[in-house]
């Protein structure tokens, strides 16, 4: 640190300091679609150089895979994705809950406490709900493989305690993981929506019995 604030959790972690920003919620609501094709607008346009990360709560069990992202820099107006469940999970419900947080937001006006870094970017604004990491890790379990998926597939499945109730972050999930000479679609949510015990990574390829992906290193990180 070089100058600025700086707040320190009574673990020693850093909370707020003049170098990082902190994540601020920009929208929040529900999502769905019976059809599986998932489109959320913001309230408002999300005025950040990055695109928003976005927390998913499903309602039950599916996956949403093939995120994208709407808008452009300074004008981020939602995501889309596809919202995917068989007849192979438990407790399906075709909704969910949603929360996306943004870096580097316009100040706001009013009282409270704002923080900025070296470039006048705004990292800390008290007028605004941070969000707050309550779990993650970076492995994943193996759950389950089908090679022999709807005919036409194959998929993995891994699995991680889920904390209940809390958010997860799935907008990372709409790059798609390269596991030669196939590459996979990721998706995130859940295979038993109705224990909602673990929340799961899948991964489709296109093709009949392709080799088995036995570990994913992929960010999980859950919020409330």
């Amino acid at each position: 640190m070089t100058y600025g604030a700086l707040f320190v959790g009574n673990a020693g972690q850093v909370q707020i300091d003049d170098n990082y920003p902190c994540y601020m919620e920009v929208a929040a609501g529900s999502y769905g679609d019976p059809s599986g094709a998932v489109t959320v607008n913001y309230p408002a346009p999300v005025n950040s150089p990055n695109p928003p990360a976005i927390f998913i709560r499903p309602d039950g069990a599916h996956i949403l895979r093939n995120m994208r992202h709407v808008g452009s820099a300074g004008n981020w107006t939602g995501w889309t994705a596809q919202l995917y469940a068989d007849g192979g999970f438990t407790g399906v419900v075709r909704s969910g809950q949603y929360k996306a947080a943004a870096l580097y937001l316009p100040r706001t006006g009013g009282y409270g406490l704002q923080v900025f870094d070296s470039s006048n970017r705004l990292l800390f604004d008290s007028n605004r709900q941070v969000i707050r990491i309550i779990s993650g890790t970076q492995t994943w379990t193996k759950f389950d493989y089908n090679g022999n998926y709807l005919s036409n597939w194959t998929t993995d499945t891994w699995a991680n305690p889920y904390v209940a109730g809390s958010y997860v972050l799935a907008s990372h999930f709409m790059a798609g993981f390269v596991f030669p000479p196939n590459g996979a679609e990721m998706g995130i949510g859940f295979v038993n929506g109705s224990a909602k015990t673990q929340i799961n990574a899948f991964a489709m390829r296109a093709g009949r019995g392709l080799l088995e992906i036995t570990s994913l290193n992929w960010p999980l990180v859950m919020v409330n």
